[in-house]
């Protein structure tokens, strides 16, 4: 067990229950992106910051009238950007939730170092003021790929994002427990079908 999931599990503890806790997260986000003086949560209208988690609202995504579905309301781990200039990054909310806890332990744990960096006195538990480390597509795909986490890899044009908002690396254990999907043109038991599809799938490649 890493940082997050430990960390998550004594959240859990404190709140009384996992379900308190997320309750407690969701306040959290709420208060934290209204507040001026508490940073954990920061405005951010530019591109992603590699390594950081956004939220925004995506509701008009190009070719809207011929997608089956997607969420309005993603929460994404961002990567570099595509060569077209578009936002890259894994949406959160597409991960069963026990997945989406590993994925965040496995990576904070293995950036460890870097974002010690960015994370200094000065900046600590300041969104607005912690900076990118290097998580690359071309550098990390693999390893996503190898436990399946690349389902939710997802692309976002920069200027039909709205409202959006970035974390800060301390957060990220109130930020896995937030449920802030919203799904259009699917359910979440749909979702999950196609992730275990996914996964067989994969499965079915390395057998060949």
């Amino acid at each position: 067990m890493g940082k997050i999931k430990k960390e998550i599990k004594d959240l859990s503890k404190e709140a009384g229950s996992k379900t308190k806790a997320r309750k407690s997260a969701e306040k959290w986000f709420d208060e934290a992106s209204k507040s001026i003086r508490d940073n954990t949560v920061a405005k951010h209208s530019k591109p992603f910051r590699v390594g950081m988690i956004h939220v925004f609202r995506y509701e008009k995504p190009k070719h809207i009238k011929t997608l089956e579905w997607w969420d309005m309301n993603p929460v994404v781990l961002a990567m570099d950007p595509h060569e077209s200039g578009t936002d890259v990054g894994i949406n959160l909310n597409l991960l069963p939730v026990q997945m989406k806890e590993d994925l965040l332990d496995m990576i904070y744990d293995r950036m460890d170092g870097q974002i010690k960096s960015k994370t200094g006195r000065s900046k600590e538990n300041n969104a607005l003021t912690q900076g990118e480390i290097n998580l690359i597509y071309k550098d990390v795909v693999k390893f996503l790929k190898q436990f399946g986490f690349d389902f939710a890899i997802r692309q976002y044009i920069p200027q039909l994002k709205k409202n959006q908002k970035v974390v800060s690396y301390e957060s990220w254990a109130k930020i896995a427990l937030c449920d802030f999907q919203d799904l259009n043109g699917i359910g979440i038991n749909e979702v999950k079908r196609q992730f275990r599809e996914h996964l067989k799938a994969r499965s079915k490649r390395k057998d060949i």
